[in-house]
């Protein structure tokens, strides 16, 4: 479906809910539930003026005076409030922005949604760019689409953090890599943030030759200045073997004013290792200056810089409280620093004989072997690690996040033998609870003809084993 201007906001938007302001759930004793209002309620205004999201709610909900328009099956009631300003309203919407999401008018070379092709998960295909999703779930923005009155809201209902796609802040180079003219006035953006107080944490999406080398100290000096900066991420480019083709045919750019853009042709590849290992040695320079400076490592790279390498990946404490772990930063000290925890609660041979295979992306592979030998070891468990190709995007697209349903059932199909198969909960949508092909859980079960089961630490795999086998010892 195409995306359509919503006459809510008046923008350009995508996955608009059919129903605007749609109540899903309403916590028991709470404000909402004391007025009546019930699941399947629709929130039609608020203080005469239509809601385009939750958060616009939270925000006029908790004023002094409060007037409600609440529609139930088409007939409207009405409800005058005076508040004292901490009553819980207990509501949460089926969708959290009413008009959809809003669209992107970039066109950045290493854009994820053009590097994959037709019958994906539906939602994947949305070029999001919306300043609200990254407050409310860490979604990463360009600032590139924000109107006077997207910028007045910010600063008037204090909307933050914030998570900014910055990439360089060469306005030049800026433009280049968003593939938008707009993309230049990356510094100006920012500084308005800095000026209303709003926290923000930075990414760049480092590409070799492009971004790095000179143009990232100019990017962490730049950064540096803002008082308000929490975090600033350097991950690697992805591509995937759609991209490449793509890339090779050096398909022209659509829009006429991208075309002109210096640099509008330029082509992006992935790092090798040796380049990656320059890039770590690189940070490591900012973050002992920043460490020293600043008292936090402050500049984090992304996993896979490390795991590319063979090198280890830092320590917790050089994580600072993991600020843009959903990013994928600091996830594998996480899953390891856990797995130490889950070892130490638990009791030599507890998880004897208890049989399972544990699915990834080959770039964690290694990683991942050594860390199941451990648990075997400690517990007594059999459990195998079954290193995943991933044949659908390409070699080169290598984290566990990102194998499709199918894949995962072509490379084990004739591995299996009942044990259940465990799966990194990030392969799947929090949204639609789909793999990227839109298979669900379910039906990779099904073919595979053995569970199969989501799991985000070593911990839930350490249970799941122990419900399968309830003669095991507990810990």
């Amino acid at each position: 479906m195409a995306p359509k201007v919503s006459p809510l906001s008046h923008r350009r938007v995508d996955l608009a809910p059919s129903e605007t302001g749609l109540v899903e759930t309403v916590t028991t004793d709470s404000l909402a539930s004391e007025l009546g209002i019930a699941a399947g309620d629709r929130i039609v205004s608020l203080n005469g003026h239509p809601i385009v999201d939750v958060l616009e709610f939270q925000f006029h909900a908790h004023a002094g005076a409060v007037y409600l328009e609440v529609e139930r099956e088409g007939k409207i009631r009405r409800f005058s409030l005076e508040l004292e300003g901490d009553e819980q309203w207990g509501i949460t919407f089926a969708d959290p922005t009413f008009d959809g999401v809003r669209i992107c008018e970039n066109s950045c070379p290493f854009c994820f949604i053009k590097q994959i092709p037709k019958g994906m998960r539906r939602s994947l295909y949305v070029m999001d760019d919306d300043y609200r999703y990254s407050m409310l779930y860490g979604s990463f923005v360009t600032l590139t689409n924000l109107s006077e009155y997207d910028w007045k809201r910010i600063e008037e209902e204090r909307l933050g953090p914030l998570h900014v796609s910055v990439h360089a802040t060469n306005p030049e180079l800026r433009a280049t890599l968003v593939g938008n003219p707009k993309g230049a006035e990356i510094l100006q953006d920012l500084e308005r943030l800095e000026r209303a107080g709003i926290e923000f944490h930075a990414q760049l999406v480092l590409c070799p030759g492009l971004n790095d080398g000179l143009e990232l100290d100019r990017s962490l000096r730049d950064l540096s200045q803002f008082s308000k900066l929490a975090s600033i991420a350097g991950v690697p480019v992805g591509l995937t073997k759609f991209g490449q083709e793509r890339q090779s045919r050096q398909l022209r750019l659509s829009r006429a004013c991208m075309r002109n853009l210096p640099g509008s042709q330029v082509q992006v590849r992935r790092y090798v290792s040796e380049e990656a290992a320059e890039v770590i040695d690189h940070a490591a320079e900012w973050q002992r200056k920043f460490r020293s400076e600043r008292g936090e490592t402050f500049f984090y790279l992304g996993d896979e810089f490390y795991l590319m390498t063979g090198r280890p990946v830092p320590s917790s404490a050089m994580y600072d409280g993991f600020p843009q772990i959903e990013d994928g930063i600091g996830i594998t000290r996480h899953l390891l620093d856990e797995l130490d925890r889950a070892i130490r609660r638990s009791r030599p041979a507890s998880l004897r004989d208890a049989a399972g295979i544990v699915a990834c992306g080959t770039l964690i592979g290694p990683t991942m072997i050594d860390a199941v030998d451990r648990l075997n070891t400690a517990t007594g468990s059999k459990l195998r690690v079954a290193v995943i190709e991933n044949d659908f995007f390409g070699p080169e697209i290598n984290v566990s996040g990102l194998l499709t349903g199918d894949v995962v059932v072509s490379a084990l199909r004739d591995h299996v033998d009942g044990e259940p198969v465990y799966l990194s909960s990030r392969t799947i949508s929090d949204r639609t609870q789909t793999m990227l092909d839109d298979m669900t859980i379910a039906e990779v079960s099904e073919s595979l003809d053995t569970p199969v089961v989501t799991a985000l630490t070593f911990s839930d795999v350490i249970r799941d084993l122990r419900i399968r086998n309830v003669g095991l010892r507990a810990a």
